[in-house]
């Protein structure tokens, strides 16, 4: 059976009525900018790692098929057995908003759309929406529409702006946990290659302890020292008198930080610029990476030992006795 039927070919097309009315008609537009969001919607589908969010862009579609066929009966009230946006579709959106917002940090300016594939599109289908929403207004000066379906429509528009927001979130968050995981790969060794792991003597605690504070001393800095094993797990903290107190917690994370990113504190601050790979680790770590100077990893034989956590004066200051700490004892900061 053939698709065309050649009715159209003069500018006009049938209403559910089979009235016969103009392709620029106010009603034609609204449904068929319906239309093209639909077709956006397939492709968000199938784009979005969400589950959550594939079933209702799925429902969604099914809805803008309800939506579009009541645009299309003219000065025609919904068959019984039709179905129709109600209140209860209204708040489904509503909910998905909410639980998509929430998710995600609050912004206090513009954004620009999607840094992920899925998140384009919904940001795509998002302004296909607000069309749909203007067209509906101008259908709306000519012909009751009910209101429902205006404020559908606008709640549409917000939803696919959330879960673009929740699908940015969410890919960033794996691109970070790729990232980590791809820096501590390449920095690891075979066990079978090396001596048993070695770990930081009494006395290299001692030392390293020792000449933190007297540099520190010869600064008039009170810092906190702080010292991790390998595995991250703190082994010395020293807090100078008159030391700030929340050098106390800035010390020992920067030693974590150290160990588990295999990186000097400092050399992190680039990796976590907008744009750059790390871009969100501390919000996603929740405060426990710290991405300033004062903490080292320590390597021996390239072997990873432990880490070394300096807080207290500035950032420069934290360095130069981390610094001189290190070169006391038979270790390195790089691999």
């Amino acid at each position: 059976m053939a698709i065309y039927t050649r009715t159209g070919d003069a500018g006009t097309t049938a209403l559910f009525s089979g009235q016969r009315v103009s392709k620029t008609h106010p009603r034609v537009e609204a449904y068929g900018t319906l239309d093209e969001l639909n077709a956006a919607l397939s492709l968000c589908f199938c784009a979005v790692a969400s589950e959550p969010h594939r079933a209702l862009l799925e429902s969604v579609q099914q809805q803008i098929f309800w939506f579009s066929a009541e645009l299309a009966c003219e000065d025609q009230a919904p068959a019984p057995d039709q179905r129709i946006i109600s209140a209860e579709q209204i708040a489904a959106l509503e909910a998905a908003i909410d639980t998509a917002m929430g998710r995600v940090a609050p912004l206090r300016s513009f954004i620009l759309p999607g840094r992920c594939e899925a998140a384009s599109r919904l940001h795509l289908a998002r302004t296909l929406a607000r069309r749909a929403e203007r067209r509906l207004v101008e259908l709306c000066a000519s012909v009751p529409v009910r209101h429902e379906l205006l404020r559908y429509i606008n709640r549409l528009s917000d939803c696919l702006y959330a879960l673009a927001r929740a699908e940015d979130s969410d890919a960033h968050q794996r691109n970070i946990i790729q990232e980590v995981t791809t820096r501590y790969l390449a920095s690891a060794h075979a066990p079978s290659a090396k001596e048993p792991a070695m770990s930081l003597s009494f006395q290299d605690l001692h030392q390293l302890t020792r000449t933190a504070v007297e540099r520190a001393q010869a600064l008039l800095v009170p810092v906190v020292v702080s010292i991790v094993d390998a595995n991250g797990t703190e082994t010395v903290t020293w807090r100078m008198p008159d030391a700030l107190l929340v050098s106390s917690e800035l010390a020992p994370k920067k030693a974590w930080t150290a160990v588990a990113m295999k990186t000097a504190t400092h050399e992190l601050a680039g990796a976590v610029q907008p744009g750059a790979p790390l871009y969100g680790l501390e919000s996603h770590m929740q405060g426990k990476v710290v991405t300033f100077g004062g903490g080292y990893p320590l390597w021996r034989d390239g072997l990873l030992i432990g880490g070394l956590g300096i807080s207290g004066g500035s950032v420069e200051q934290d360095m130069e006795i981390a610094q001189a700490a290190i070169a006391a004892i038979n270790v390195g900061t790089h691999q």
